[in-house]
């Protein structure tokens, strides 16, 4: 049974389960009261089909029950979001059963009768603080984990993640003898871009060009933002030939970004990792060369991406890009 709070909307919702029926109602009249929708068990059974059929904020949960105790009900609700935090009542407390509901990681043990049902919501508040807490903090850490990886102009990954990610694809091709590709992007003229029409201006067009790159790759690939106005793509499982069409596809869709009357321009390379590449750097130093290439023969008759060709011996020209 679910019951309506008379606020705006809940601000919760928790499971109340104890198979003494009148004990059950005070309980969950004070918790909608508080604002919270509440759903009622009446047996352990029940409150673990409850929690496996939708969500909760906290429960509270009579220690002796028939079909599962409540800590049975808790662990069971703990290998469904670890957050959730819980409230064990017992009729028949001793220090040994306090002692384990704490260890198990409950957050508060009341005794049957309560002294008041005031203190029943403040160790209903309480747990619910905790386990929004934590939900906080969890999401916190995710931002951080996520800013940490991400060009914080495009939303593309940033080199830090791209190092991550180049090492261990690396090993895996060469491990299963499995194809990997690079594409490296340059674009044409941002400087010009930024001096004519300002920086916001040439932020929209990086920010336009990684929007053509996401919408192209493959969700197994990794875009990034190399440099200032370079990308960089990582493929697994794509030979040269298969990179070189999807770096096709997206000149094609950068140059069909407008500006003020004018098209933006993108210089491509493309390279396949080969034995012969004996570290991360000799791979990039590959693509690098590819683009290259690229850009004299835009220069002479405006062809499309070049693939990187052999060359062990060959070193890189340009070492010092900014991330």
């Amino acid at each position: 049974m679910e019951e309506k709070a008379d606020t705006e909307g809940p601000i919760g919702r928790v499971l109340i389960a104890d198979d003494d029926p009148a004990f059950r109602g005070l309980l969950v009249r004070r918790a909608s009261r508080m604002g919270l929708v509440v759903i009622e068990a009446e047996d352990g059974e029940r409150a673990v089909e409850e929690l496996r059929r939708q969500r909760f904020d906290a429960i509270v949960v009579d220690l002796y029950m028939p079909g599962r105790t409540g800590l049975e009900v808790f662990r069971e609700a703990r290998t469904i979001d670890p957050s959730l935090q819980a409230i064990i009542l017992t009729a028949s407390a001793t220090v040994e059963s306090a002692v384990e509901a704490l260890r198990a990681g409950v957050f508060d043990y009341l005794v049957k009768p309560l002294g008041s049902m005031a203190e029943f919501e403040m160790a209903l508040t309480r747990a619910l603080e905790h386990h929004y807490l934590l939900q906080e903090n969890a999401r916190l850490f995710a931002e951080v984990q996520r800013l940490a990886v991400t060009d914080p102009l495009t939303g593309l990954f940033n080199r830090h993640k791209l190092g991550e990610s180049l090492d261990a694809e690396l090993e895996r091709a060469r491990r299963y003898k499995r194809p990997l590709s690079l594409i490296m992007i340059d674009l044409d003229g941002l400087k010009e871009i930024n001096d004519t029409f300002g920086h916001p201006v040439g932020d929209t067009v990086l920010q336009n060009v990684a929007s053509a790159i996401g919408g192209l790759v493959r969700k197994v690939d990794l875009a990034t933002r190399y440099g200032g106005d370079e990308f960089l793509i990582l493929l697994p499982e794509a030979d040269r030939q298969e990179a070189g069409q999807v770096a096709a596809r997206i000149s094609e869709k950068i140059a069909a970004i407008a500006l003020d009357g004018r098209t933006v321009s993108a210089s491509v390379g493309v390279a396949q990792w080969r034995a012969g590449h004996a570290a991360p750097e000799d791979f990039l130093q590959a693509v690098d060369e590819a683009l290259y290439r690229a850009k004299r023969r835009r220069r002479t008759n405006g062809s499309g991406p070049a693939a990187a060709r052999p060359n062990p011996r060959a070193k890189s020209r340009r070492s010092n890009r900014t991330s």
